[in-house]
Order: C-alpha cells, then structure tokens, then sequence
C-alpha cells in the first residue's frame, strides 16, 4: 500500500511541476505565477497527515529546487515545514470541514510558506528574494494558488485514497 501511495504521489508531483513549469509561467497574473507544489504540500497535509504533508512537501520542493537558481533545498524545506503545519492543524479540525473552512486555511498556508521562503532565504543571504514587489507577490500568488487549490485537494485525496464523494447516502 506505501508503494502505491509513493508511485501516486510521484505522479500527482511531476503533473503539478510540469504545469507550473510550462503552464502556467504563462498564465501569470500581474507577473505573479501559483505555487502548485506548496499547495501539493499543504492538501497533502490534510488527507496525509504531519507525516504525509512533510514528504510531499519535501519531495515537491526538491523537484522544484532542481528548476530554480536558488540554493538547493530551500523549497524543500519550506514545503515540508508548511505540510507538516498543515498536517497538524488538520488533526485538530473534523474531515467533515466545510470546503471553504478548507480553501480559506490552505490560502493562509500559502501566505506562511511564502514568507517562510523569504525569511530562509534572507537567512542564507540570497539576494533578490525580499524586493518591493514582495507584498503584490505575496498577496497575489496565495489568491492566485487559492483559486487552484480544490484540484489539488482532489489530486491529494486521490495519492491518499481518502474517498471525497460516499455514495452510501444515495442508495434507495
């Protein structure tokens, strides 16, 4: 069963990161681009679990962190924080949340990992991180990651076999 949820998982990453890579750094709003594989992290900290949430978020950030120019495992470590996070706080919540209650937390969980990626990067002195567009950025790609984020919670849903629609409500 682990090796199914892995192979699934791989999958759904390498689907998110080739639509972020290709997709959508043409479909920016006023520059900005989603975060698909943080919010890849954050729906899998939901059905995943703290556990669940910091492998895909680490594994997401790595095949991400293999793309970019800033130092390796940044994003890495970022999403397996924010999984984690979220991970946590979903123990806390019932798996009957409304979806909005769901989309609402994820948007602010996107907001937190970004400000996570700054502040990790403004650690280890990486320039150009923390400008003056950083508050549009901000704003902008957690509204932007909000708007695509019930796919992503299906797609997770899918890697953990959580069944989203019962059907034993339906029967006559």
């Amino acid at each position: 069963m682990l090796a199914v949820a892995t192979i699934k998982s791989a999958i759904a990453l390498l689907v998110l990161l080739v639509l972020q890579l290709e997709l959508f750094s043409s479909l920016r709003f006023f520059g900005v681009m989603p975060e698909l594989l943080l919010g890849a992290a954050i729906a899998a900290g939901w059905y995943g679990g703290p556990l669940g949430g910091a492998i895909v978020g680490f594994s997401g950030g790595l095949f991400y962190d293999l793309y970019l120019a800033t130092p390796m495992g940044l994003n890495a470590l970022t999403y397996a924080i924010v999984g984690y996070l979220l991970g946590q706080i979903a123990t806390f919540l019932s798996d009957e949340a409304e979806w909005i209650i769901r989309i609402t937390i994820s948007i602010a969980a996107v907001t937190v990992g970004l400000l996570l990626f700054v502040t990790f990067g403004e650690l280890i002195a990486e320039p150009n991180l923390y400008n003056k567009n950083f508050g549009k950025v901000l704003v902008v790609a957690s509204l932007y990651t909000g708007l695509l984020m019930a796919p992503i919670h299906y797609m997770m849903a899918w890697v953990f076999g959580v069944a989203r629609f019962p059907t034993s409500g339906f029967d006559r």
